[in-house]
C-alpha cells in the first residue's frame, strides 16, 4: 500500500540499494526478469516504474510490484485484476495485511481507491485470494459492513468462517439469517465459537442440531444458552456421546436439562452431572433423590448400561498407551484424525505433566502462545504444534505461531513456561 496514504512518504530515502535514476531506467528498458523483479521489489522505487512493471510479461515481476508497499493504488487496482492468481494473492497479502492502519478521514479518494481493491478481491475468483482477506480483516472495525457481509455469506468456509467467528461489525440480525440460510457445518461451527454469543443465536444454533456446532456452542463459555436451547441440545445428546461428553462438563444446566439426560444414561454420568451443578436453582435434595432413584431404577431393570462416563473411557486408553510407552505423536495425529477430542486431550495431559482440565483451558484458550507451550511442555516437534493450533484449538490464519525457519519453536523456553504458569 502507499506509504503516503499513511503520511509517511520517503521516495527512497535510507534505501542504499535503490540505483540511480537513470541506472533504474536501464533495468526496466532492457534488464532480464530477475534484474528487474528485484527493482520492483525495492522500497522507495519511483512510482512510473512500478507502474510500468505492473504489466510486466513476467509474473514474478508483477508479484513483487503486488508486494511493494510503495506501489501506488492505480498500479493496485491493475494487479487486482492481474491473470495471474499468484500475484493477486500476494497482493491481497500487502492491501489485507496494511488494512489496520487506513485512515479514511486523511483523504476521501484514498480511501474510496483503497476500498475498491479490497472489494474486487474479496469477490475473486479464487478462493485463496477471497480467504487471505478474511483472514486479515476478521477483527477489524475500520472497515465497511458491507466487505464483512460478503465475506460472512462466502460460498467457502475457509473465507465466511474467520468472519463468521470474529467480526464485531456482524449483528445478531445477520448471523441468525446466515445460520438459517443453510450454511455448512463448518462455518456453523465458527460462529458458535464467536465471544459472547447471545441467546438468540445460541438458539439458531442449536436448532439447526448440528452435532459439531451443538460441541462448540457448548464449549463456549461465554455464550448464553437458554433452558429452551439446552433441551434441544440434551435431546441431540441421547443419540451423540459427543454432544453429551461435553454437556457433562458444563455446571450451568437447568433441572429440566438434567431430568431429560437423566432418562436415557446411567449412574456415572449422571452423578457427574448432579455433582457440576450441585448450585443449580430448585435442585434440591429431593429432586436429586428423586432423579437418583429413576436412574437407579432403570440401570436395575436393563433400560440404560452402567456405563463409565466417556471421558473416563478416553483417559484409561491414554493412561494404559502411556504406561507402555506407547503414547506417541503417531496415536495423536490418529486421535485428531478421527475426531477423538477427549483422548487428545488426555494425551496432551499426560505428556506435558499436567491435568487434562487444565488442558482443555488452554486448548480453548483461543491463544496461540498457550497452545504452543502446552506442545512445547508436551514435548512435541513445533512443526506438529500447527496442526494441534488448527485442529483442536481451533486456530487458524495469520493468528497461528508457526516454527522458525530451522523448526524450533519460535519462543524462549522462559517466554513458554510462562505462558504455562499464566493459566494456573
Amino acid at each position: 500500500m502507499l506509504k503516503w496514504m499513511f503520511g509517511k512518504k520517503q521516495e527512497g530515502k535510507g534505501n542504499k540499494d535503490l540505483p540511480a535514476y537513470e541506472d533504474s531506467r536501464s533495468i526496466a528498458e532492457s534488464g532480464d526478469a530477475d534484474k528487474r523483479r528485484w527493482l520492483a521489489s525495492q522500497e522507495g522505487l519511483q512510482p512510473e516504474f512500478l507502474y510500468l512493471f505492473a504489466t510486466d510479461n513476467a509474473k514474478d515481476v508483477r508479484m513483487a510490484v503486488a508486494g511493494n508497499d510503495y506501489t501506488p493504488l492505480q498500479a493496485d487496482a491493475i494487479l487486482a485484476n492481474d491473470d495471474s492468481e499468484d500475484v493477486r494473492v500476494e497482493l491481497a497479502a500487502k492491501v489485507s495485511r496494511l488494512m489496520p492502519n487506513l485512515d479514511a478521514s486523511r483523504s476521501d479518494k484514498v480511501a474510496e481507491m483503497v476500498m475498491e481493491i479490497v472489494f474486487l478481491l474479496a469477490a475473486d475468483r479464487a478462493v485463496a485470494v477471497r480467504q487471505i482477506v478474511a483472514e486479515e480483516v476478521k477483527n477489524l472495525d475500520n472497515i465497511p459492513e458491507k466487505l464483512v457481509e460478503q465475506l460472512a455469506w462466502d460460498a467457502e468456509t475457509i473465507v465466511s468462517a474467520p468472519v463468521l467467528e470474529f467480526s464485531p461489525l456482524l449483528s445478531e440480525r445477520q448471523l441468525t439469517e446466515i445460520i438459517r440460510s443453510g450454511i455448512d457445518g463448518g462455518a456453523l461451527e465458527a460462529i458458535a465459537r464467536r465471544h459472547g454469543l447471545t441467546n438468540t443465536v445460541s438458539s439458531a444454533v442449536a436448532d439447526e442440531r448440528h452435532e459439531g456446532a451443538v460441541t462448540c456452542l457448548l464449549e463456549n463459555d461465554s455464550a448464553e444458552i437458554s433452558e429452551q436451547s439446552f433441551d434441544v441440545i440434551s435431546n441431540l445428546a441421547e443419540t451423540s456421546s459427543r454432544v453429551l461428553e461435553v454437556m457433562i462438563e458444563r455446571d450451568d444446566l437447568t433441572v429440566s436439562t438434567i431430568r431429560r439426560i437423566a432418562s436415557f444414561v446411567g449412574n456415572a454420568v449422571i452423578d457427574r452431572i448432579l455433582e457440576r451443578n450441585a448450585k443449580c436453582p430448585g435442585l434440591d435434595e429431593d429432586v436429586v433423590r428423586e432423579i437418583r432413584k429413576k436412574v437407579h431404577e432403570r440401570v436395575m431393570s436393563g433400560e440404560a448400561d452402567d456405563d463409565p462416563l466417556p471421558g473416563d473411557v478416553a483417559r484409561e486408553r491414554a493412561e494404559k498407551l502411556y504406561g507402555e510407552d506407547k503414547l506417541t505423536e503417531k496415536e495423536l495425529k490418529k486421535a485428531i484424525r478421527e475426531g477423538d477430542r477427549l483422548f487428545a486431550i488426555h494425551a496432551l495431559a499426560l505428556l506435558a505433566g499436567l491435568s487434562w482440565e487444565k488442558v482443555r483451558d488452554l486448548l480453548n484458550s483461543n491463544s496461540s502462545k498457550s497452545v504452543v507451550a502446552l506442545c512445547w511442555k508436551a514435548e512435541l516437534p513445533a512443526a506438529f504444534s500447527v496442526t494441534i493450533q488448527q485442529k483442536l484449538a481451533r486456530i487458524s490464519g495469520s493468528a497461528i505461531m508457526r516454527p522458525t525457519a530451522g523448526g524450533e519453536y519460535a519462543m524462549s523456553d522462559e517466554d513458554l513456561d510462562w505462558y504455562l504458569e499464566f493459566f494456573g
